[in-house]
């Protein structure tokens, strides 16, 4: 797991030796934080999931679970989950998972789309992604 927190951080991970498809999608997304609005780097935070990691990494990390509901607390599969991300969406080998808080600050999940990564992760985001 790897927790991209401040620029520095972000600066880092694109030194590091990551999958290309990884690299490439990173370097897009901190990119976009620079918008005509303003720069959003401050207040967006990156958290890349990888083979391996575990939902208690993700929740000391970022204080949440994807896999829970935060309204109603049903957990994926439950028929009753309902998610609490604003966006997903399939990013060749990487789902991207975006959660807001107020107007601005957002956690960016980077999940692995590929054997040994939660398979609860997977399902949820596979069968998400499905619903269109």
């Amino acid at each position: 797991m790897i927790h991209l927190y401040d620029r520095f951080t972000m600066a880092q991970a694109l030194t590091l030796d990551l999958e290309l498809r990884l690299c490439v999608l990173l370097a897009e997304r901190i990119a976009a934080l620079q918008t005509q609005y303003g720069d959003l780097t401050d207040y967006t935070e990156f958290l890349i999931v990888e083979v391996g990691d575990t939902e208690d990494e993700i929740v000391r990390h970022v204080g949440f679970s994807p896999l829970v509901d935060p309204i109603d607390g049903y957990r994926w599969p439950d028929p009753n989950f309902q998610p609490g991300w604003d966006f997903l969406a399939d990013r060749g080998g990487w789902f991207e998972l975006v959660v807001t808080f107020g107007s601005t600050f957002a956690y960016v999940l980077l999940i692995a789309d590929a054997d040994g990564t939660d398979i609860n992760l997977r399902s949820m985001c596979e069968a998400h992604l499905s619903k269109g």
